[in-house]
């Protein structure tokens, strides 16, 4: 009994001790928010449609002008010459209107083996409205984030790449 007693005591005092007091009377307590992004995060959303529909299945697929985000050795083992792919994303569509993910990729084989190619991305944020603490005006801001890709695939024969 006095063990149970102890351990509900000890428990109280612990959770009472990192409990706060936001306030003691009835004035308005306002927090500031200082968001942090993590860096480049754009990199993991799927550029094509095919793929994304297929529940990011894209490394599963057939070669293609796309297989740079996924898997760029599978270039190698495309039965087409050449192929490029211009993907256009508007993201959040229905929240906002001036987010959009632009790709465009493509590849060329040099000879029976080899294959190289490349891709842009581009995403716009669309337009962010910086405001001071009592909703003032202090400037507007649109950003936009790139990525340049260059790749090289070899066939070592028809089984390995």
């Amino acid at each position: 009994m006095k063990k149970s007693i102890a351990y509900i005591s000890s428990l109280f005092i612990t959770v009472s001790g990192f409990s706060q007091v936001i306030s003691n009377d009835d004035t308005e307590f306002t927090i500031q928010l200082n968001t942090i992004t993590t860096a480049v995060p754009f990199l993991i959303i799927v550029p094509d449609s095919r793929a994304s529909a297929m529940g990011e299945a894209g490394a599963a697929t057939s070669p293609g002008p796309n297989s740079f985000h996924w898997n760029t050795s599978k270039l190698a083992f495309s039965k087409e010459y050449s192929e490029f792919s211009v993907p256009y994303s508007p993201w959040l569509k229905q929240l906002v209107d001036d987010i959009h993910l632009s790709y465009l990729s493509g590849y060329t084989k040099i000879g029976k083996n080899h294959t190289i190619g490349g891709s842009m991305r581009y995403f716009s944020l669309g337009n962010i409205t910086f405001t001071d603490a009592n909703g003032g005006l202090i400037r507007d801001f649109n950003p936009n984030e790139f990525e340049l890709l260059g790749g090289y695939a070899f066939k070592l024969s028809d089984r390995v790449q």
